[in-house]
């Protein structure tokens, strides 16, 4: 950004193409991980089903999502999108206090329900990611954050990678310090084989590939957004310039 201000070059981005792909991803990964989609489906494949001596498996306990408390870091248009899908589910929606906020406001109302992060993930069965990875959320859920969450919470991160301790949520998951995780990103993408949550012996871990942005009506809609950068630019005029 800084040579490209020097050098007068302009710089544009793509906003808002990926939000209701992203929100169903998150909610994908979630009911995956309370219906135990995953475990009941290795199940089957394994012959059990077959096996049974009834007419379902009851081995992996299921949760219903209506009543569940969902804490959302990030109140942009992701963490909104969101919130919106888990109100339909029932679900219970508080948002982390801004992290760009060093002290809450004066005037609690000013924070419009919003809840230092510590107390958002003491309270919730769900934390969310939904925020910009910076010097200040690096590492943000760390081994005190999934302490924090504890054993009956689940963590969704479709925003960046190094928003989590690999290591920390991989030791939390092995000694069920925490119920699961549903992870779309990782840090650096392509992991590398011996990635932390790469390992086989992860339980309750759902993993994706950084698919949550990549249902085609999203891919359609940035290349719609880029192009339509390019032709104001070229027109001369001002569209989605961060510069």
């Amino acid at each position: 950004m800084a040579a490209a201000r020097e050098l007068g070059i302009a710089v544009t981005n793509a906003r808002d193409y990926a939000t209701d792909s992203v929100a169903q991803h998150v909610m994908a990964l979630l009911l995956t991980l309370v219906t135990r989609l995953d475990d009941y489906r290795a199940d089957i494949r394994a012959g059990r089903w077959s096996e049974s001596d009834q007419f379902c498996l009851l081995d992996h306990p299921i949760r219903t999502l209506s009543g569940m408390r969902m804490g959302i870091v990030g109140r942009g248009v992701l963490g909104q999108a969101t919130a919106r899908l888990a109100e339909a589910f029932g679900m219970q929606v508080r948002y982390a206090r801004s992290l760009r906020d060093a002290e809450p406001a004066a005037d609690p109302a000013a924070d419009n329900g919003r809840v230092p992060l510590p107390e958002l993930l003491e309270t919730s069965d769900v934390i969310s990611l939904h925020c910009p990875l910076t010097d200040a959320t690096r590492n943000l859920i760390d081994e005190d954050a999934l302490d924090r969450l504890g054993p009956d919470g689940l963590l969704i991160n479709t925003a960046r990678g190094g928003l989590v301790e690999p290591r920390a949520l991989a030791e939390a998951l092995r000694e069920k310090r925490i119920a699961g995780a549903g992870i779309d990103v990782l840090e650096p993408e392509p992991p590398p084989p011996d990635h932390p949550l790469l390992a086989p012996d992860l339980p309750r871990l759902v993993l994706t590939p950084h698919t949550a942005w990549a249902a085609r009506s999203a891919r359609q809609a940035v290349l719609e957004e880029i192009a339509a950068n390019i032709r104001a630019f070229a027109a001369g005029e001002t569209r989605n310039r961060v510069d």
